[in-house]
C-alpha cells in the first residue's frame, strides 16, 4: 500500500476520524492544518483514557494487514513519539511529600537487603 494509505490509518489511529492525510513525512503539519495539533491530539488522549477508552483509535484490521502490522506500528509508535505521545514520560506527577504510610512502605525492606 502507498503512503497515502498509511498516512490516512495513522490519522484514524490519532484522531478516530478518517482524514484527507497524503503522506507520512509530514504527518504532523497535515494533522495540525486538519484541526489535531499535538496539544489537541493530547487532550483527546486524556479524554479517551479517563473514559477507558481505547486510545489510539483502532484501525480496521484488514487495513493493517494491507499495510502490514509492523510497519504500521513502527510508523504509529514514530509518529507518537514525534507528537510528544508516546506514553514513555509522565505527563502528570506529584508533587506532594510522602504521607506515613507510604513512607512506611518506602522503609520496608526484605532481610536479605
Amino acid at each position: 500500500m502507498s503512503d497515502e494509505a498509511l498516512a490516512r490509518a495513522l490519522g484514524l489511529a490519532l484522531t478516530g476520524e478518517r482524514l484527507p492525510l497524503t503522506a507520512t513525512a509530514d504527518l504532523a503539519g497535515q494533522l495540525a492544518e486538519a484541526g489535531f495539533d499535538a496539544g489537541r491530539l493530547a487532550g483527546l488522549r486524556a479524554e479517551r483514557q479517563s473514559a477507558k477508552a481505547a486510545w489510539p483509535f483502532p484501525v480496521p484490521i484488514d487495513e493493517r494487514r494491507e499495510l502490514g502490522f509492523a510497519r504500521f506500528d513502527a510508523a504509529l509508535a514514530e509518529t507518537r513519539r514525534q507528537l510528544g505521545l508516546s506514553g514513555f514520560t509522565h505527563t502528570l506527577q506529584a508533587e506532594r511529600p510522602l504521607n506515613r504510610d507510604e513512607r512506611r512502605l518506602t522503609a520496608d525492606r526484605p532481610p536479605h537487603w
